[in-house]
Parts: structure tokens; C-alpha cells; sequence
């Protein structure tokens, strides 16, 4: 994280655990909140509602036949910023706020980077750095 860079209240939205805890240390060592794991759209709605997070970090496959594309569209309409971090990421997205896509495997140290870089494009602004990792829509 950069000295400028605020820590942001972030949502993963991620049906397998161990992926889920991952993210979530990758993104506590950068100073950053997880202020909650999802795994089904309903609940990354209820988390979104009653939390407002600066970022979703969102899969694309989730458990109980969810979508995560549907969790990104379902947060755009409210106002949440969002990414996939996903092995399969869409082509394109056609939302202003689904801002890109990171590619399972990921790598841990870049991952900070590549929210930091989706979190300033929200605000209109150039990210710092913009990591190889993070493929923009």
C-alpha cells in the first residue's frame, strides 16, 4: 500500500475457503479490511447492504449455481466498485464499475497493487502502478 493510499473496506465474494483466506491475508498485509466473505449472491448483497464496501472482489463461479458476474452487475447498481478474481475471466464487461479482471493464480504481492490501481480508476483518477495482472475493461 502506498503512503497515499487509503485502507479500504473491501467484499470477497469467493466460494472456496481456502482461495477465500488467501485473498483475504493478501489483502490484510496490505492494509486493507475485509469486511466480509460471500459466497452466494444473496449474501454478498446482504454483506454489501449493510457494510458499503469501497471494492468486491468477485469469482465468477460460486456455489449454489451463482453467478459472480451477477454479483458484480447486482453491486454496480449499488454504486460498489467491483473486480473478478477468477480462472475464467469474462471477455468484456459493458457495467462502468466492473473495472477488470485478475487471473487465478494470482500472486499474492500484486494483488494489494491491482486493488489499489481498480479503486483509483473508480475515482477518476491514474493508478500508481498498474499491475500486469489486472486486465482492464
Amino acid at each position: 500500500m502506498t503512503d497515499h493510499q487509503p485502507a479500504l473496506k473491501l467484499l470477497v465474494v469467493e466460494d472456496e475457503a481456502m482461495v477465500a483466506m488467501l485473498v483475504e491475508d493478501a489483502l490484510t498485509l496490505h492494509g486493507h479490511a475485509v469486511i466480509g466473505v460471500a459466497d452466494t449472491l444473496a449474501m454478498a448483497i446482504e454483506i454489501a447492504d449493510r457494510e458499503t464496501p469501497d471494492l468486491a472482489l468477485c469469482d465468477v463461479k460460486l456455489a449454489l449455481g451463482d453467478d459472480g458476474v451477477a454479483v458484480a452487475h447486482a453491486l454496480a447498481e449499488r454504486g460498489i466498485p467491483s473486480i473478478f478474481l477468477s480462472g475464467t475471466c469474462p471477455e468484456a464487461e459493458s457495467h462502468a464499475l466492473i473495472i477488470g479482471c485478475v487471473a487465478k493464480p494470482f500472486h499474492n504481492a500484486s494483488l494489494g497493487d491491482a486493488v489499489n490501481a481498480a479503486y483509483a480508476i473508480t475515482r477518476g483518477e491514474t493508478p500508481a502502478r498498474l499491475p500486469a495482472m489486472l486486465t482492464l475493461y
